[in-house]
């Protein structure tokens, strides 16, 4: 339930004014409802007296400043009965009972947002380049996360959802839209924009708390801590496959380096892990939580997009670029395209150890062996950039004259052909930069597991308008 309103002000075009107020609910919540404001202020410089009678206000023809602040409340992604305890039915051999499904939270609430812009809008050319500049900040307060719980107290799934976290984002946007050329025959418009994110945590439960993000079952990658962007990817970091011998060298925390042979070693508590400057000294296999190097953020920190228009009489044209990066991408199908279980192999195993190769980029082949590769731990083998370029939309089209199909009592008939997904520039060696197997998750995001690439689409068409 919601209760809204909006109050404006706009004083001869030059001072503008814009309150807003809303007092939302949510059932799911035991303190139900959330109130929620907003303010902005806009000052049209351009209409004032002075700017007008200027000799460049020809050339610098409109220029506005404004801001904003406002507070708005998020609900997604919350069970519908999060506040309470919840019991479901069950058999205990053939005897019907229950038991304890979900804990309640009688506190948890809205997580707000609380954002500030900052911009300034201009035109140049009697309006010919348009653009725009935007300062935000946006602090996400009151962040919902679960709140892991010890199993003594047991409590389903070990944790409880609560408003313990917040987080912030900030950054820049540019607009841009040139009209290049306008001739009665052929005109060409561009268009672009640049957005910056640079995403931050500034609380959990505690400065030490460690929330992770898992990957259907398989691999937990991702963790969101304190100071760091939210699902940063830990990985264990590799020094390479060791010439000597073709085993996959890992980094500990304290600098020292270890190999792997998965086919063991001699020696009492042997666990496959020795030394590297000593191969007859057995040591603890590395681990992730305490070897472990961040790799972030991966949420790109820039990305936008380029659009161009041409038409020549009734052809019209248009090119859309997109771009992205800053950001790392978890590549779990590298790693499980190398696991030497009976699985499938991407075809650069071809480059791995052997006595002939010693420069290798993969480990000596050892049936049986998902740990040098990275299918069982976490290792930056498998983190890439995700920066790309893809040329997003390309259309073509045709628009008969109006004399033309008025004879057939139409008032407009247009034929097109377009691409979507025509062609990617990218480092990144899985299938798209731009997806992620856990969709919208915000502790998991950016991991790339046997997922499913964007497709290349055509599309030909015809509109018709009576």
């Amino acid at each position: 339930m919601s209760f809204f309103g909006r109050f404006t002000y706009n004083y001869n075009h030059k001072y503008l004014l814009t309150a807003t107020g809303r007092r939302d609910g949510y059932s799911a919540w035991f303190n139900k409802f959330g109130n929620f404001y907003g303010l902005s202020a806009g000052y049209v410089v351009s209409e004032e007296g002075f700017w007008k009678n200027a000799g460049f206000s020809k050339a610098f023809d409109f220029l506005k400043l404004s801001g904003s602040y406002g507070t708005t409340g998020n609900n997604q992604g919350i069970y519908d009965y999060v506040s309470l305890p919840l019991y479901n039915s069950f058999l205990y051999g053939n005897a019907s009972t229950f038991y304890y499904q979900q804990a309640a939270n009688p506190n948890i609430g809205w997580e707000k947002s609380k954002k500030t812009d900052a911009s300034i809008s201009f035109g140049l050319l009697q309006s010919r380049l348009t653009g725009d500049a935007t300062f935000y900040y946006n602090l996400v307060d009151g962040l919902i996360l679960n709140v892991p719980q010890a199993p003594s107290r047991g409590i389903p799934d070990n944790q409880i959802p609560a408003n313990v976290g917040s987080m912030r984002n900030r950054g820049f946007e540019f607009n841009l839209r040139y009209n290049v050329l306008q001739d009665k025959a052929f005109t060409w418009t561009v268009s672009g924009n640049l957005t910056t994110l640079d995403n931050k945590v500034l609380s959990l439960l505690n400065d030490n708390q460690r929330i992770s993000g898992a990957t259907s079952g398989l691999e937990t990658a991702n963790y969101t801590t304190v100071g760091r962007s939210i699902g940063s990817i830990l990985a264990v970091p590799t020094a390479g496959v060791n010439p000597a011998n073709g085993q996959r060298i890992l980094v500990r925390a304290d600098g020292t380096q270890v190999q792997y042979n998965h086919q063991g070693t001699s020696g009492t508590g042997s666990t496959g892990w020795t030394l590297v400057s000593n191969d007859r000294t057995n040591v603890p296999a590395p681990t992730q939580l305490a070897d472990g190097v961040y790799y972030g953020p991966v949420l790109p920190t820039f990305y936008g997009g380029l659009d161009n228009t041409f038409r020549y009489k009734g052809i019209d044209l248009g090119i859309f670029i997109q771009y992205s990066g800053g950001n790392y991408i978890y590549n779990g199908t590298k790693a499980g395209l190398h696991d030497q279980r009976f699985w499938n192999n991407e075809t650069d195993i071809k480059n791995r150890w052997t006595t002939e190769n010693r420069n290798a980029e993969w480990s000596r082949l050892v049936y049986g062996d998902n740990v040098s590769n990275g299918s069982s731990i976490i290792m930056s083998q498998n983190v890439e950039k995700g920066d790309f370029i893809r040329l997003r939309n390309v259309s073509l089209g045709y628009t008969f004259p109006s004399k033309t199909v008025s004879s057939l009592k139409l008032s407009n008939v247009r034929v097109y052909a377009q691409v979507q997904n025509a062609a990617l520039i990218t480092k990144y060696s899985g299938i798209d930069p731009e997806i992620s197997v856990n969709g919208g998750s915000n502790l998991a995001p950016g991991v790339d597991r046997n997922s499913v690439g964007q497709a290349r689409s055509y599309t030909a068409g015809i509109n018709v308008s009576f």
